[in-house]
């Protein structure tokens, strides 16, 4: 138990170490929801500060970590972003697979909670400002169950000539 234990704490470690020492990631953040479930018209709003002077062309990724008493294979997102102007909002409605027909758990993980990460879309803001990213449930539950953490990660996408 105590060899189980070092073991999960070292992977842990591992992990984050690995995600951190990406040189594109520009921003990435998680929120953590209530265990009493996310409310449907709750919104998680992540604030992006954009400082280059000519903004490149970025990445946008969605993370989920979900619970194993999650109770279906799917998540849907509604994820606004004003980033291409920060007066025009554009949302994008995205399923994340989180388990397959059998209902085994995609993600990677361990224990009884899953990670599971999708690209959403490439976007290039038009100036240096501070841009907001906002999900919103695309369930139908009022209360949806067995999710943990919504994240987001941003990448500078690098164009080969």
């Amino acid at each position: 138990m105590k060899s189980l234990l070092r073991n999960s704490l070292f992977c842990l470690f591992a992990a984050c170490l690995a995600a951190c020492n990406n040189e594109n990631t520009v921003y990435h953040s998680y929120q953590s929801l209530p265990n009493e479930g996310w409310g449907k018209s709750d919104t998680l709003s992540f604030l992006i500060p954009v400082t280059d002077s000519i903004p490149t062309v970025f990445r946008l990724f969605a993370e989920v970590r979900n619970r194993t008493d999650y109770p279906y294979h799917d998540l849907h997102l509604f994820i606004s972003q004003n980033m291409l102007d920060s007066t025009v909002w554009h949302t994008d409605t995205i399923a994340i697979s989180l388990a397959d027909s059998t209902g085994r758990w995609t993600g990677k993980g361990w224990g009884s909670v899953y990670q599971t990460e999708t690209f959403v879309k490439s976007v290039r803001p038009l100036h240096p400002g501070n841009y907001t990213i906002k999900v919103m449930s695309g369930m139908k539950d009022e209360k949806l169950q067995g999710i943990n953490d919504i994240g987001i990660r941003i990448e500078k996408q690098h164009i080969e000539n």
